[in-house]
């Protein structure tokens, strides 16, 4: 009966220091998820704006994307496109709380995207839903990209 108290104290300091470990790995667990679902939409619009290229002028889609995440690591902005000729033409390109990047580029066929207004588009929302439209103007295709 005596040894008791110390058994309970053994146990209680012995589960407040697991706390933090599992804390830290719960944190690792919700940004491995997050990144696992950026990647994936990234990849959904990059793939929609590639098929839209393909289906030619006219062709119209929307992509909902959501960004919101419960870990540490954040969404801070999205990139698409470019201004005729400039280096991200073909790119989407994902900036995180970090300053880390996910970018992924037209390929399959190679898509020129910009907003109406020829310029790139930044989504600053966690949560958007994404028009992406084909369109044929002074002879060149491009992908229009609005954000309702």
């Amino acid at each position: 009966m005596e040894s008791l108290p110390l058994k309970l104290l053994i146990v209680a300091v012995v589960a407040a220091m697991s706390v933090v470990p599992a804390a830290d790995a719960l944190e690792s667990l919700k940004d491995k998820d997050f990144l696992r679902r950026a990647e994936a939409q990234i990849e959904q619009f990059v793939w929609t704006a590639e098929a839209v290229a393909l289906e030619g002028p006219g062709s119209k889609r929307t992509v909902v994307m959501d960004f919101t995440s419960d870990g540490g690591l954040r969404f801070e902005r999205l990139t698409i496109g470019d201004r005729a000729g400039g280096p991200n033409a073909t790119a989407a390109r994902l900036t995180l709380s970090t300053g880390a990047s996910i970018v992924r580029l037209t390929d399959t066929p190679a898509v020129w995207m910009s907003g109406p207004m020829w310029e790139a588009v930044v989504v600053s929302s966690t949560t958007a839903t994404v028009s992406v439209m084909c369109a044929l103007e002074s002879g060149e295709e491009r992908v229009i990209v609005e954000v309702a």
